[in-house]
């Protein structure tokens, strides 16, 4: 058997590993059965080796089948080094048998299984070593090293490897057959939904690429193309990087179109047909210009580029974490590769592009609108490179041109104001902004600062006001002093002697051995030198210096107003206003009308749906919906049998290569304005968390509430004086989530854990706020400043709805059962405070981790349900039953998590667990199917479920298995 060119290398990890060596010892210890483990597809090859032997392409099954080798090698050594305890086969039979070898063949006629390269070489090496200990083993593949020494341990450790070996021998497949020149191994390919791990697009591409041409073409464009990309952008982290490389090239080619990750394997194969790559011979031409691309890509990306001060600039751009910028510079790479851009123009190009997308940063522009905004720059300069334009002068044109938008450049004076007096320690650019004003001294020879040792330190400390040294040097307006300047660029500075300066008073600070800043070589700490006294004055006089250095840093480019004229667009007239947004309305107003053929494509398959009479959605199965979003998760789940929330205006195309829903909805919103706007805003953001089953499970379903013209929308947390509230600004060009507090008593005990509650914001773009808006009312509140336009509106509620689901956890730090019983928790009636049940709140601070069980246990992950709607005994049967799980291991288990949408809803103490026959035997009304098991049991006590109950376990139970199972099991 081979494993053709274009399959995907050996991907399987403990996980999968893991499941298939639960299935075997499963069937392995039962006296009769088989275990079915799926299908096998193969092509009958038309080519022979020497020796007359014909060749068998694996199409699908070639983890399982590579696995399952790797599981025999195991045995096979086990039985040689432990012939008493193996019994049921020999070493010398699974040589002889040829599972693994053919004993008395040569060449690549020995060896059973051929995989692609990559992992070939290793996969050998293991058979060779098998039969002669002498032969070194070659680590090329980590993935086939790694599972070996996982079936090694593995049976080192179970009581009877005879188990083993009689579970492989009752698996079961069907083995499916095709012609090669009869059948389409790549629509069955593209179909075939087996266990293990998804594909990705770089499965699907590669095949579509190679699959279905002669062997010798496969293994040519494979080794002069194919191979070389996986080299090029990492053949380790090969996957996951070619993915979103093949999604920024499509942009490129597409502009000014953005790409969805959904419709990139689509898109692809349009473009192939599109330009005749799919005639003979025409393939090569394609992949010549991808494995270019690719050049370009890890370039920008993974410091690949050899001229070094391109290189230079490509890191501090990927340090600024602006990867929306990728196609951008994938563009220009390829203008400079033809000789259209020269280097210096190039350079002069990058340093701009730097200084754009860190004086926004600095500023705190909004950044959600780039993706759109680079995609038609892209096309806006190819327009100028045909038309034998200067690209320098258009670039730098087009960035100033978008003065006074969501896109625009700061100038001078904005960005000079914003470095002096922003948070520069908190910002998460800070020791980007320190390290390059510090490396601008040292344009020949830069600093290394990647190791580590080097810390953002604050001249005047954190601590100073418990300083009385530090508040006599700040003066008697210390306190407001420190206020305003603790955390600004002024008072910052970079270090390898954290510790050991600490809080110290400036003139210790100054004269310390280590790091003392009268010793400091850095150019940031000069100023430090010629200073006895750290005040107001000079830490402002040392922002207003470091400020000035940094307009050069990071410069704004000059132009002309008559050049600037010359590449500005022409502007739109307004459009009237109309009203809000809805499917219904949408099909009206954009002459959608019924009967309109909807179009999706799903794992390989083509879906189609229709517009009603009533525009509804009706499925094939004669379903209808009203909501696209709807429609489309029930599509989907039809097809894989996975529930899952997906934007159904993305997703259902009108015509089979038409443009999307959502297109239409933009079209249409272009239309909207004032209180419609905010009607048709709050409508789209209502269905888009009813989708989503964790909003719904922290907030309820908001879709059926009334027309909302406000700028805000609340949503209940379950406590008094209290609510969440999500904000829609147009005016002012911002969103936000907050929480409003009608007790400030309340307010004030989550103020004074202000750092903890930070941290669990840490990582949601926007400025947090702690906000008193009255003088009852008090707030902690998210804001994000972004283009509002209709066309960023999916990308806001994907926001609104992490930063509400982020702020639900925080109102879990207080949260309470509020009753009147003395000793409970809740608002105290004569007092108005706030009594925090500290152990309950903190059950859900957190993830579940590992080390936060010690006793075994198992979490199992269920779906397509909201457990808040469902009574105790049906939650219960939903979660005890039925599960294929390892007897063994489950018998030492006697707790039970049960996890729906990343976070556990109940805990149960087991009493037993039941196979099918034990549990008709004992009258259970749920009977598992052959080779499942359900568990008997009870509410775990209030010790044990307050600790889990609640919190989060997304990390524990990631993954397709739904069984986890943790604590030593």
């Amino acid at each position: 058997m081979v494993i053709p060119v274009y399959q995907r290398p050996y991907s399987w990890d403990e996980e999968q590993c893991r499941q298939l060596w639960d299935d075997i010892v499963a069937i392995g210890r039962r006296q009769s059965g088989t275990h079915f483990t799926g299908s096998v597809v193969m092509v009958l090859g038309d080519e022979f080796s020497i020796s007359g032997v014909n060749k068998l392409l694996v199409i699908d099954g070639q983890q399982r089948i590579t696995t399952l080798s790797l599981l025999i090698v195991a045995l096979a050594e086990y039985a040689k080094a432990h012939p008493e305890r193996l019994t049921h086969v020999s070493y010398d039979e699974i040589i002889d048998s040829g599972y693994l070898i053919l004993k008395y063949k040569k060449g690549d006629d020995h060896y059973r299984l051929s995989l692609s390269q990559g992992d070939e070489q290793t996969l050998r090496s293991v058979l060779d070593h098998l039969e002669d200990p002498n032969v070194e083993i070659l680590e090329g593949s980590r993935r086939i090293i790694d599972n070996l020494a996982l079936f090694r341990t593995w049976l080192n450790k179970i009581d009877d490897p005879n188990v083993i070996w009689d579970g492989i021998q009752r698996l079961e497949i069907v083995a499916i057959g095709l012609k090669q020149g009869q059948d389409n191994p790549q629509l069955i390919f593209e179909s075939m939904n087996s266990t293990g791990k998804d594909l990705s697009t770089a499965d699907l591409v590669r095949n579509f690429v190679l699959m279905g041409l002669p062997m010798d073409e496969q293994e040519k464009l494979y080794a002069n193309y194919w191979r070389k990309i996986e080299e090029t952008l990492g053949a380790d982290s090969y996957d996951e990087v070619f993915d979103e490389f093949l999604r920024n090239w499509l942009t490129v080619i597409n502009a000014p179109s953005t790409i969805a990750t959904r419709d990139v394997y689509r898109l692809f194969k349009r473009h192939v047909a599109d330009n005749g790559y799919d005639k003979p011979g025409q393939m090569a031409i394609l992949l010549k210009d991808i494995r270019r691309y690719a050049e370009h890509y890890a370039s920008i990306t993974a410091g690949a580029c050899e001229d070094k001060a391109l290189r230079t600039l490509f890191v501090r751009i990927r340090s600024l974490d602006v990867s929306v910028v990728n196609p951008l510079l994938m563009s220009l790479f390829e203008a400079y590769h033809d000789e259209a851009l020269s280097h210096d123009d190039f350079v002069s190009i990058l340093r701009t592009t730097e200084s754009y997308l860190f004086r926004r940063a600095v500023c705190d522009v909004a950044t959600n609108s780039l993706n759109k905004f680079f995609s038609s720059v892209i096309a806006r300069l190819a327009t100028v490179r045909d038309d034998g334009g200067n690209i320098r002068e258009a670039f730098e044109a087009i960035l100033l041109g978008e003065e006074g938008t969501a896109r625009r450049m700061p100038d001078d004076a904005e960005f000079e104001r914003a470095l002096k007096t922003r948070d520069c320690y908190a910002f998460k650019r800070g020791f980007y902004l320190l390290t390059t004003l510090e490396n601008s001294y040292h344009t020949k020879d830069p600093l290394d600062f990647s190791g580590g040792n080097f810390s953002i330190e604050h001249i005047m400390p954190q601590n100073a006001l418990n300083s009385p040294t530090w508040r006599a040097m700040l003066g008697d307006d210390c306190e407001r002093v420190y206020d305003e300047l603790i955390n600004t660029l002024g008072n910052l500075t970079l270090t390898a002697y954290n510790p050991e300066l600490s809080d110290a008073p400036f003139e210790v600070k100054k004269a310390h051995l280590k790091g003392g800043f009268d010793k400091d070589y850095l150019m940031l700490s000069q100023a430090l030198h010629h200073t006895n006294v750290w005040n107001e004055t000079t830490i402002r006089n040392r922002a207003e210096q470091l400020a000035k250095r940094a307009l050069e840093v990071w410069p704004c480019p000059k132009l002309d107003s008559t050049v600037l004229a010359r590449y500005k667009p022409s502007k739109k007239k307004p459009q009237a206003a109309m009203r809000a947004v809805t499917f219904r309305t949408v099909c009206a107003m954009t002459h959608i009308a019924p009967g309109t053929k909807l179009f999706a494509h799903e794992t390989g398959t083509l879906l189609e749906a229709e517009i009603s009479e009533d525009y509804g959605i009706r499925l094939a199965n004669g379903e209808v919906f009203t909501s696209p979003s709807r429609a489309a998760t029930r599509a989907k789940e039809l097809v894989t049998g996975a529930q899952v929330s997906i934007n159904g205006w993305k997703y259902w195309h009108i015509g089979e290569d038409g443009p999307l829903l959502s297109d239409k909805r933009s079209e249409y919103l272009k239309h909207v304005e004032g209180p419609s706007l905010k009607a048709a805003f709050w409508s789209g953001f209502y269905d888009y968390c009813a989708e989503r089953q964790v909003f719904v499970i922290a907030y309820s379903d908001p879709s059926n509430r009334v027309e909302n013209n406000e700028w805000y929308a609340t949503f209940g947390l379950g406590m008094r004086d209290a609510h969440a509230t999500a904000y829609f600004a147009p005016r002012d060009g911002w969103v936000g989530a907050g929480i409003w507090f009608t007790s400030i008593t309340l307010y004030k005990s989550l103020q004074a854990r202000r750092n903890e509650v930070e941290a669990k914001l840490h990582g949601i773009d926007g400025t947090v706020e702690w906000r008193s808006p009255s003088s009852a009312s008090r707030e902690l509140l998210i804001e994000l400043k972004a283009d509002l336009a209709s066309e960023h509106w999916d990308a806001l509620y994907e926001w609104l709805v992490a930063a509400m689901l982020r702020l639900h956890v925080v109102a879990d730090m207080l949260r309470t059962t509020s009753n009147d019983n003395s000793g409970g928790a809740g608002t105290n009636g004569d007092t108005g405070t706030y009594q925090k049940d500290d152990s309950a709140a903190s059950n859900h601070e957190q993830q579940l981790c590992e080390t936060d069980f010690d006793e075994p246990a198992v979490l199992i992950k269920i779906t397509g349900v909201d457990p808040s709607s469902m009574s105790e005994s049906e939650l219960y049967d939903r979660i005890r039953c039925c599960w294929k799980v390892s007897p063994n291991r489950v018998s030492a288990i006697h707790l039970a998590l049960g996890v729906c949408n990343g976070r556990v809803v109940e805990v149960y103490r087991v009493d037993k667990w039941l196979n099918a026959e034990e549990a008709k035997e004992q009258g259970d009304g749920l009977l598992p199917e052959n080779g499942r098991y359900l568990f008997v049991g009870k509410i775990a006590g209030d010790e044990i479920r307050n600790r889990y109950k609640g919190r989060f376990a997304s990390e524990l139970s990631h993954g397709q298995n739904p069984i986890r199972y943790v604590g030593d099991v």
